[in-house]
C-alpha cells in the first residue's frame, strides 16, 4: 500500500521520457518525476521516497525528504495567509495548508509555529496547531529541526551553484555581501556560511582566496 505523507521504499516499475512509476507489493504505482530520479537507477532497483499531492491533486513521489511525516509534529514556518489558512512549509515544493479552524491563536507570514501533520477528509495533507490532542505523535526536537535545514540549505547551494553559475562564482562565503547571497542564493549570509561549511567538509566545493568550486 502506498501512503500519503509518508517515507516508504518502492521499487521501479516503469520508466518514461517523464519520469518513473514506483510500485509497491500490491500493484499500486506513482510517478517520480524524470529530475528526482537518480542517476543510474533503472527498472528493478528500488528507492526511498515520500508520497505527497501535487497541485492537481495526483499522488506524487520525491526522494527529497521533508521534515516531517504523518504523525509526528514539529517547528515549522508559515509561507503565507490566505482567505482559507495559512500555508506551511515542510520542505517539499508545495505548502501544506493550516486550516482556520487548525490554527490555535492568529498567525502571520514568517511565523513559526508548532504543527501536527495529518491527512484530513479529503485525502490532503493538513495540518493542525492542536498538537496536544496527539500526545502519542513523534516530536520532531529543535537540534533534528536545524539540520534538516542546514541540509537543505546546503543542497540548494550546491545545485544553484552547478546550475545557475556553472560550478563557480567569483567570491568565498568570507568576502560576499549579504545582499549578493540574497541575490544569487536566497538565504542570509549566516545561513549560506553554514552551508558553504557543510559541503566544504563532504569535499563537494573547493574554496580559493577568491572564489568558490564546484567539484563535481
Amino acid at each position: 500500500m502506498i501512503e500519503l505523507g509518508k517515507i516508504q521504499t518502492l521499487k521501479i516499475a516503469r520508466e518514461k521520457e517523464f519520469g518513473v512509476y514506483l510500485e509497491d507489493g500490491t500493484g499500486a504505482s506513482v510517478l517520480l518525476p524524470k529530475r528526482q530520479v537518480p542517476n543510474g537507477k533503472s527498472v528493478g532497483d528500488e528507492l526511498t521516497v515520500f508520497v505527497y499531492k501535487d497541485s492537481r491533486d495526483r499522488l506524487i513521489a520525491t526522494t527529497k525528504k521533508p521534515l516531517m511525516s504523518v504523525g509526528e509534529i514539529s517547528k515549522v514556518v508559515v509561507k503565507d495567509v490566505t482567505n482559507i489558512g495559512a500555508f506551511v512549509d515542510i520542505g517539499l515544493e508545495r505548502d501544506v495548508l493550516l486550516p482556520y479552524h487548525e490554527m490555535r491563536y492568529e498567525i502571520k507570514k514568517g511565523d513559526t509555529v508548532e504543527v501536527y501533520l495529518y491527512v484530513d477528509h479529503s485525502q490532503r495533507l493538513a495540518a493542525t496547531m492542536f498538537t496536544k490532542k496527539h500526545e502519542d505523535a513523534t516530536v520532531i526536537k529543535n537540534d533534528e529541526i536545524k539540520t534538516y535545514f542546514y541540509e537543505q540549505n546546503a543542497d540548494e547551494v550546491l545545485k544553484i551553484l552547478k546550475e545557475k553559475f556553472d560550478g563557480h562564482v567569483p567570491y568565498t562565503d568570507k568576502t560576499v555581501q549579504p545582499d549578493e547571497i540574497q541575490r544569487d542564493f536566497g538565504m542570509s549570509k549566516a545561513a549560506f556560511k553554514r552551508a558553504v561549511g557543510k559541503l566544504l567538509k563532504e569535499g563537494k566545493i573547493k574554496i580559493t582566496k577568491t572564489s568558490i568550486f564546484c567539484l563535481y
